[in-house]
Order: structure tokens, then sequence, then C-alpha cells
């Protein structure tokens, strides 16, 4: 009896034991951390790629992201993701033509407008949502009519069609990399260890040559350039907003770039199997650190973190190389008197989201109406060809 609880004592020491030597330096995590969360890491990379320097920094997750990329290069040889994370449609403004739209750019600029709204819009919206709700007291009413705000592309600034304008979200890739060599730095003048950093340093270099890649900038802009087109962007039926977007010749063809169709260049093919493989002898190399590897998770919990913010992070459409200029917004508390509107202030405009947000037959009234439009909208592109 003595010696079976004797046993049982000293297994449960040695259990302690292994205990406090796991947290002491949790070694065996790190390669299980190093290959999960690549979809982030994707993410974060279609954000911010686009230009030589891409500040998507070290952290969990690419190793797996390394894998999967080298997976899609095999295949396909993509490395934007698949599909939009926000369905949408693109418009043309001039004939009415629906695209469903493929680009995860033109995707994240709808997602992202009621962060880049005009502030007369949200104004004049939070006016009409007011005096809905006043209208009908025993009715909860949480939106109203239709708002279609028309913007022009830009360059005013010095600003180029294609090429992204840095923002907070850009610059934070480079704060959080100085950040993440500082921490593993410390290890060197406590306990003379210089092995973090010689991993943070090689993993921060791997992540900044993964968004390098050329290939990037030809998915994400892939249409034609200078386009006079108009075009409108908006969910679909249902949708409160409808975004009008003017050419003016120096913009990018939308309806084109909606077609996410892209150019596989064939380098892509051997940059992200030379990447992968570089990623796995990191991953090898840094299963194998036995000391001091707090400081390690800790390069990675921040790096991690910054990626999970860009990811999901909500930016202007400059930021995407889509560059606007605000002219005006047509709020009416009935789509049918929006659509209208916008048709009298621009011609074929406001007939193109007919199909989109009255699918059915029209009354009597609206037929008349619409016809005589069309009409004026004839004479008015004879005008302007014979100017």
């Amino acid at each position: 009896m003595a010696s079976a609880l004797w046993v049982r004592s000293a297994s449960s020491e040695e259990t302690a034991r292994q205990l406090r030597a796991q947290w002491a330096n949790p070694s065996d995590i790190l390669s299980v951390l190093l290959i999960i969360g690549g979809d982030v890491i994707q993410a974060a990379l279609a954000q911010l790629s686009g230009g030589v320097l891409t500040p998507v920094t070290f952290s969990f997750g690419w190793v797996a992201y390394s894998v999967s990329a080298l997976l899609s290069a095999v295949g396909n040889n993509k490395l934007m993701p698949v599909s939009p994370d926000y369905s949408s449609v693109v418009i043309n403004a001039k004939n009415g033509y629906i695209r469903v739209n493929e680009s995860w750019v033109l995707g994240r600029v709808l997602r992202d407008y009621d962060y880049w709204m005009p502030g007369s819009v949200r104004a004049e919206s939070k006016r009409m949502l007011t005096e809905a709700r006043r209208a009908r007291p025993g009715i909860s009413v949480n939106r109203t009519g239709l708002c279609v705000s028309v913007f022009e592309a830009s360059e005013e600034g010095g600003k180029k069609a294609g090429v992204p304008v840095h923002d907070w979200v850009w610059f934070s890739g480079l704060g959080v990399a100085l950040l993440q060599l500082g921490i593993a730095s410390i290890p060197i003048g406590l306990h003379g260890e210089w092995h973090i950093l010689v991993i943070t340093a090689c993993g921060t270099i791997l992540a900044f040559a993964s968004g390098a890649f050329p290939q990037w900038a030809t998915e994400k802009w892939f249409c034609r350039k200078r386009c006079t087109k108009d075009v409108v962007l908006t969910k679909g039926n249902g949708s409160q907003y409808a975004i009008v977007i003017l050419g003016k010749g120096i913009g990018l063809d939308l309806e084109d770039l909606a077609a996410a169709e892209g150019i596989a260049l064939p380098s892509t093919r051997y940059l992200t199997f030379l990447l992968a493989m570089l990623w796995l002898v990191l991953l090898v190399t840094a299963a194998g650190l036995k000391v001091n590897t707090w400081y390690l998770l800790g390069v990675g919990s921040i790096g991690m973190v910054q990626n999970v913010i860009v990811a999901g992070a909500s930016r202007r459409p400059s930021a995407f190389g889509v560059h606007l200029k605000y002219k005006e917004s047509i709020f009416r508390p009935k789509v049918m008197e929006t659509l209208m509107d916008t048709e009298k202030r621009y011609p074929h405009v406001g007939r193109s989201l007919l199909a989109t947000f009255f699918p059915g037959c029209l009354k009597g009234s609206e037929k008349e109406w619409w016809v005589k439009a069309e009409d004026e909208a004839i004479l008015y592109d004879l005008v302007l060809v014979n100017e």
C-alpha cells in the first residue's frame, strides 16, 4: 500500500515538474501556433499588398498561409482571396448591365462605406429616419428610402488610380515590426541569447517578402485605366445605399475590375515554393527552441493582433487605390422618388438602377414617366455628341 502511494506521489511530482517546465519555456506550442490562422494572413496581405513594401508582421499562421499559397499557385496561380467577403453588384450606369462583383477590393470599398460615408450623407440619413419614426410611432423603423451618393474619380494631391494611399493600417505594420524586434532583443541583454532576435528578424523578412510579389498588384487592379465609364456599386435590391462613381477619364474601369480576372505571372509559382520552404525551415528552427521561448510567444502574439486588426480594419477607398471626390447625394423617402430624381440629374443613371430595385412590373404612371425619361436621355446624348 505504501509502495503504491509512493509511486502515485512520484508520478504527481513528475507531472507537476513537466507542467512547470512547459510554462517556464513553452516550446512545443510554438510549432502548433505557427500552422494555424493562415486565412487571417491572406486577408491582411490582401488589404496592404500592391506595392514594394507590404508591412504585414511576423506572427502565428504564416506557415499555414505559405502552404495554402503554394497550393493556390500550383492550381490557378492566384494570391488574392477567391471571392470577396462582402457581396455586391456593379451596374453599368449607361446601359444598366448588372455584373456580380468578384473583386475583393470593390467588396471592401462597399463594406466600409459606413466608415467613409460623407458626414452630410450620415446626417441626412439620421434626419430622414427620425422623420419616418415620428410618422409611424407604433412601428419599429430602422431605415427608410434609398440614398444614391455620387462620387467622381479624382487625381487631387497627385493621386493615381490603382496606387493606394498609405493610412494608419499600413503604418501600423512598421511600428509593430519595430516593437517585435525590440522585444526579441531583450534576451540578448539579459541572457546573451540571440536566437529569438534572429528568428524574429527572419520571420519579418519572409513576411514582408510574401507581400512584395508583383502578382498582388496585378490581381488587385487588373482593369483598364483612365476610363470614362460611369458605374454604380451597391449590395442590390433591399440595400439603402447605392454609390455612383463617375470615371471622368481618369479613373479605373470598375466594371472590368469587378470581373477579377487577373493575369497569372509564371514567377509566382517559383517564389511561393521558395518562400514555403523557407517558412518550413523557420518552423523547424522555432520548434527547437527550449529556453526564453516566452519572448517569441510575445512577438508572435503581438504580430497576430496586428494581423487580425489589419485583416478586418475599415479603410477609405484611397487606401485601395480607388480615389474619389464627393459630389452630392440624392436621398428620398421613397425608392422610386430617389431613382427619378437621380435620372433627372444624371441621365441613364436612375434608369440603370430600375431593374435592380424594381424587378417587377411598374405602375402605369411610372411606365409613362420612364418612357419620357428615356427619350430625354437619348436627346441628351445627341446634344453631347454634337458639342
